[in-house]
């Protein structure tokens, strides 16, 4: 549901999303509202609702929230630039066993090297179906295909690798190789010259805010499958980062990030006039916040191609909680490996 004017508040795929400073959260009855100064812009029954994901200086009443906590929906504030600021859910003590199993793997190096080379890999053969694809309507067709040849001899590599440090050193090999080919994909009025965090252009800009939405719905698919978000295999768990959130995100990053990136600048839905001054450098406008969760949401929700080959009419957040449950079956010693997705 878009709302009017410059704000937005979205249900798409069941998160509500509320973009904009001056909007307000609350309940009325069985349902969750948003308004801006007393205007209705969207609404939605709380039945409907997966998750509320407020961004930028967004209010939210302390009844809604209770009626969020009533009914175990998460609640995710973001930055304006998409960074996590904190996130609100009731406490459980479920899954015990399979924390307590994930704690027990994690400290054994052969499996944090088996699951570390799995996720590599996957992440590095995704990079290259998206380059393959991309390559024609390149600016130089023929680097992109020597990248995507390359990135195909790096994925082979990885199974070589005797230790997590070594898969994180072809990784960052891969990501250098994969980020220049990515640049010739792009409209070079953009101004990409490489992934940054901190840089001002508008493609680093999108890919801020997706990781933030694609690292919350990974987040909420954990939890729902059992397991400790903080409790990593690739990367070194640290005081307040979902780390095994960014795991499990790098199997889906070309999938749905870098796609989802493409998708708005090919379409000029996003533009570098979308940027506006922040007190920590160019962010995103509310209306491009908007297109970019909209955008987002709808490939979620678009039917999953790739292997292991999903069930009809199973969508990418699907796959993205079957994800979750098979890494929670090797956890737990159910299955001999975890096989990521393999996009096609």
């Amino acid at each position: 549901m878009q709302g009017r004017g410059v704000d937005m508040a979205m249900i798409h795929g069941r998160p509500f999303h509320v973009v904009g400073t001056g909007c307000v959260v609350r309940r009325r009855g069985g349902r969750l509202v948003a308004l801006k100064d007393g205007e209705l812009r969207a609404s939605a029954p709380l039945t409907q609702i997966s998750e509320v994901v407020l961004s930028g200086q967004v209010g939210i009443s302390t009844q809604a929230m209770h009626a969020l906590l009533a009914r175990d929906i998460p609640l995710v504030l973001l930055s304006t630039t998409g960074r996590p600021l904190g996130r609100m859910e009731p406490p459980g003590a479920g899954h015990v066993l399979a924390r307590r199993r994930q704690l027990e793997r994690h400290c054994v190096a052969s499996d944090r090297l088996e699951l570390s080379r799995a996720l590599v890999a996957g992440k590095i053969r995704n990079q290259h179906v998206l380059l393959r694809r991309r390559a024609r309507r390149a600016s130089d067709p023929e680097m992109v295909w020597q990248a995507a040849a390359r990135l195909s001899a790096l994925e082979v590599r990885i199974a070589e690798c005797g230790d997590v440090a070594q898969v994180m050193g072809v990784e960052g090999g891969a990501s250098g190789v994969y980020d220049r080919a990515f640049s010739a994909v792009l409209d070079p009025g953009l101004g990409f010259t490489g992934r940054d965090r901190r840089a001002g252009d508008v493609i680093n800009a999108l890919t801020n805010y997706c990781s933030a939405l694609l690292r919350e719905t990974v987040i909420s698919a954990l939890l729902a499958a059992g397991l400790d978000p903080y409790v990593s295999f690739l990367h070194t768990p640290a005081r307040g980062r979902p780390t095994l959130a960014f795991d499990l995100m790098e199997e889906w990053r070309p999938v749905l990030l870098d796609s989802t990136v493409l998708a708005l600048t090919g379409l000029r839905a996003v533009t570098p006039e979308d940027l506006a001054d922040g007190p920590d450098g160019p962010w995103l406008t509310p209306h491009a916040r908007s297109r970019v969760v909209n955008r987002f949401h709808a490939r979620l929700a678009a039917p999953a191609r790739g292997w292991p080959a999903p069930p009809a009419r199973r969508t990418y957040a699907d796959q993205i909680r079957a994800q979750c449950t098979a890494l929670r079956t090797w956890v737990l010693g159910e299955s001999a490996s975890y096989e990521p997705f393999a996009w096609r």
